[in-house]
């Protein structure tokens, strides 16, 4: 079943090999390829929000920094690999002149980690607060904050399809076949 999703014509299918997404725009591919970039961020506000202190006692953290901080970056960059990986196969769509993304079956779970952590990501960087991610939210950010609402968004979208927890035409998929 093809799924439109609320970006522009852009629309999803779960195909044998994973999840196909087609007439992803230029906005769109711009977003995605932001993802690894935005997981590769050395910016320390990006830094703290992914990789937060987790202890009060200095010593536990320092610990925990020093044992476990070191494998979450790795983490993020096999990542941010596999996404990089993923987009350098975007493919022209047949009869449209946008492109279309294949993401494998065997890939979904770095995908959603990579969309979640860039979406936190755009939410620091663009100083947002919940506020903004309200319904009328869109309306009190500045325009550069109206765009990194918008790229969260679609991240949320892509995401919610890789959880299967849209059906067509954005229907609960619970009342439909697998």
């Amino acid at each position: 079943a093809v799924m439109r999703l609320w970006c522009a014509d852009m629309w999803a299918a779960r195909v044998d090999e994973g999840y196909l997404f087609g007439d992803l725009t230029p906005e769109s591919i711009d977003t995605l390829i932001a993802v690894p970039m935005l997981l590769e961020s050395s910016d320390p506000r990006v830094r703290e929000r992914l990789l937060p202190e987790t202890y009060d006692d200095p010593d536990d953290e320092v610990q925990w920094r020093r044992h476990s901080v070191p494998e979450l970056e790795r983490l993020f960059l096999s990542r941010a690999q596999l996404v990089r990986r993923d987009l350098a196969n975007l493919k022209p769509m047949a009869g449209s002149e946008h492109q279309g993304l294949l993401v494998p079956h065997a890939h979904t779970n770095a995908w959603l980690a990579a969309l979640n952590a860039a979406r936190v990501a755009l939410f620091v960087l663009n100083d947002l607060t919940a506020e903004h991610m309200e319904r009328e939210g869109l309306q009190k950010g500045t325009r550069k904050q109206q765009e990194a609402i918008l790229r969260i968004h679609l991240m949320a979208e892509l995401q919610s399809v890789l959880l299967g927890e849209q059906g067509e035409d954005g229907d609960d998929p619970s009342d439909e076949p697998v």
